[in-house]
C-alpha cells in the first residue's frame, strides 16, 4: 500500500482540483440563458490598484469611490466591476510589499478612445495617490448577453 500511496494521492487530486486551461476562460451558461445568443469579441482590462500611499497611509474607501465616480465611470458608463483584493509585489527597491488592493474589470470595444481613457485612469491614479504603478492585464474575450 505504501508504494501506491503517491499514485493514489495524485489521482485523488484530479477529482478534487479541476484541470483549468490558463489561456481560455469561459463562463458557464445558466439553464435559462439563450444558447444561441450572438457572441461579440471585445477587450477586457483588469486594472490592479494598490491602496497604500508612500509612508503607509491607506487610501480610504471614500477617496477610492470618488476616484471611481470622477475618473473611471464617466468613460466606462457601459459598466465595470470592482473587486477587493490582497496583493503583493516587489517595489523598485526590490522590497516585497503586501497591501490591500482594488481590481477594476472593464470590458469594452476595441477603439482608440477607450485606450486613451485607460491610460488617463492609470496616470491620474498614480499622480493622485503617489503610486509607482498600476498593473494592467489586457485580453481579448468573447462575450454574449
Amino acid at each position: 500500500m505504501k508504494k501506491n500511496f503517491p499514485l493514489i494521492f495524485l489521482a485523488s487530486l484530479l477529482f478534487i482540483f479541476p484541470i483549468v486551461s490558463p489561456t481560455i476562460t469561459r463562463a458557464q451558461l445558466s439553464k435559462t440563458a439563450d444558447a444561441s445568443a450572438k457572441q461579440t469579441t471585445l477587450l477586457k482590462d483588469e486594472l490592479y490598484f494598490g491602496l497604500t500611499k508612500p509612508g503607509g497611509e491607506m487610501i480610504s474607501e471614500s477617496e477610492w469611490q470618488e476616484f471611481v465616480n470622477v475618473v473611471i465611470t464617466p468613460h466606462f458608463r457601459e459598466g465595470l466591476t470592482v473587486l477587493n483584493a490582497d496583493g503583493q509585489f516587489l517595489n523598485s527597491s526590490g522590497i516585497l510589499i503586501r497591501e490591500k488592493s482594488k481590481i477594476v474589470i472593464l470590458i469594452y470595444e476595441n477603439i482608440p478612445e477607450k485606450e486613451r481613457y485607460i491610460q488617463k485612469i492609470i496616470k491620474t491614479y498614480k499622480d493622485n495617490f503617489q503610486q509607482e504603478s498600476v498593473l494592467r492585464v489586457t485580453s481579448q474575450v468573447q462575450v454574449s448577453f
